[in-house]
């Protein structure tokens, strides 16, 4: 291991210099080797039939305080989240599912049996068992469909530096000591006349007084799965990793009425990011330096802040053009489906040109395994793209269209497929949008987002490499979307109904 890290640096260091390989380190990043401070799943779905289960690692041999976020699918809203308290080398598990709100509707839940340290403390253990009522989903304004597809964000907060705190979530014999010491060291004197959580309140305890917390260290890394559970099959999805978000602990409560939407994707104190792109002179690692928004991303008229600095992680998530693939042959009892997530996570900080739902376009996008293109049918008219267009447009089919949610589903259809294979989708989302490869049944896709770029940010950039450069606001390096997702692909194996598989093919970017 150790000559292989000498190798690696000695790599990098050529081909980048020794600034570069700093720069790197110092900056907002996606971490190729799948561990970082911020994971982003994605996925989940909590539809009829389906569960999607998470896991987190915290690979480190330090005691860690993580925030997990579950966001609905329509505006990422704030649904669920809650503080995970994970002793060194420690796994969290929960998994997602319908269930019933207090007002008997049906929603997404979180249930775990899992006996990590949370905040609020979520299971109940006895007789050797643990398990976890199912935890409603619920927001403000959210409606109840929206919350059973979303996406999880999960931020570490921190390093517990508190010994008492660390001792009492340290695990023995497979159960934590005391996790009654996490709600100690948060307990404060209520002086709030409204008698909830707020600014009115006295600290007592550690946490609460803003001490026994170190910054951030990273190491974190997950996995997700999203099954169906009466077709037997599974899409394991791997969230995207993220280091060096910040330098210092932001560990707040999740019922302090003031700070419940803290940390978020835009509360970092790490104002670069850097991402390697390949120009005529090579590869090179461009460090971008960023200016913060005017005022907070998502601060609302009761005064809820959750950062102003949301261009570091925007730049390193930042997709001109999504490519994937899609299958859908129905041949030989293949009976293929696949459907495209496009999610949108840091739509909700308002960074996208000030729109709310983004243009994208398959415009000269689509194509066959044999390199074929769309050809025009009677008419001049092509029967490739959404199906209809949302958000304008006349055609019923066109290559171009709005994506209205921060979780879109695509949903692929062919027209070689039976009637019955085109009322199928791989995720039955109510809000798929369908998209027509005309009689294409497999090949790939290009989704492009041509109208926006970063530029509000107001980037500098450096490049490091043999043949360095600078980058302004207006370079091509800034246009696009933050996005991320997967092809969700589905089949036979064989003539047999029974041979069903899934998979998830995560989606790649193509800069221009």
């Amino acid at each position: 291991m150790f000559n292989k890290n000498k190798i690696a640096i000695s790599v990098a260091v050529g081909i980048l210099g020794v600034a570069g390989v700093m720069t790197s380190a110092q900056a907002v990043h996606v971490n190729p080797d799948g561990t970082g401070q911020v994971l982003l799943f994605p996925y989940y779905n909590a539809r009829d039939g389906y569960v999607t289960n998470i896991n987190l690692v915290n690979s480190t041999d330090q005691t860690k305080a993580v925030k997990i976020r579950f966001r609905e699918g329509k505006g990422s809203q704030d649904v669920m989240d809650f503080n995970i308290y994970m002793s060194p080398e420690d796994v969290w598990t929960g998994s997602i599912q319908p269930g019933a709100s207090k007002d008997g509707k049906t929603v997404g839940t979180i249930s775990t049996a899992d006996r990590s340290c949370t905040l609020p403390i979520l299971v109940n253990c006895s007789a050797g068992e643990c398990a976890s009522k199912p935890q409603p989903f619920t927001g403000i304004g959210v409606a109840p469909e929206d919350t059973r597809e979303g996406y999880v964000e999960v931020i570490e907060m921190g390093v517990v530096t508190d010994e008492t705190v660390a001792a009492g979530v340290l695990h023995k014999n497979g159960t934590p000591a005391n996790c009654k010491t996490v709600e100690t060291a948060w307990q404060y004197t209520d002086k709030s006349p409204l008698k909830i959580l707020d600014k009115n309140d006295v600290p007592v305890g550690k946490f609460a007084k803003g001490e026994g917390m170190s910054a951030p260290s990273g190491g974190l890394f997950g996995s997700s799965a999203v099954i169906n559970v009466g077709e037997g099959s599974a899409f394991a999805v791997d969230p995207i990793a993220i280091d060096n978000y910040s330098t210092v602990a932001q560990h707040h409560r999740p019922d302090h009425t003031e700070e419940y939407l803290l940390p978020s994707l835009a509360s970092g104190d790490v104002a670069s990011s850097s991402v390697m792109i390949n120009n005529a002179g090579g590869a090179q690692l461009v460090q971008t330096t960023w200016g913060k928004t005017a005022k907070d991303t998502c601060k609302d008229s009761a005064g809820i802040n959750c950062g102003s600095n949301p261009y570091p992680i925007a730049h390193v998530l930042l997709a001109p053009h999504l490519m994937n693939e899609y299958f859908l042959d129905p041949a030989f009892g293949y009976d293929g489906h696949t459907d495209w997530v496009v999610s949108f996570p840091m739509k909700k900080h308002g960074i996208h040109n000030g729109a709310q739902d983004i243009t994208a376009t398959f415009e000269n996008g689509i194509f066959d395994r044999e390199e074929g293109r769309p050809v025009a049918v009677a008419g001049g008219e092509l029967e490739f793209g959404f199906s209809p267009p949302a958000g304008g447009g006349v055609d019923e089919v066109d290559q171009t269209s709005k994506l209205l949610r921060e979780v879109n589903v695509l949903s692929f259809k062919s027209t070689a497929q039976s009637d019955a294979a085109l009322s199928r989708t791989v995720l039955s989302s109510p809000v798929a949008q369908d998209i027509s490869v005309g009689p294409f049944v497999y090949g790939w896709a290009r989704l492009s987002f041509p109208t926006y770029d970063l530029s509000a940010g107001n980037p500098v950039g450096k490049g490091y490499g043999e043949t360095p450069a600078t980058y302004s606001a207006g370079s091509s390096i800034y246009k696009g979307v933050p996005a991320l997702g997967a092809a969700f692909v589905e089949g036979n194996v064989s003539e047999n109904a029974h041979a069903r598989f899934g998979d998830a093919l995560p989606h790649k970017i193509q800069r221009d």
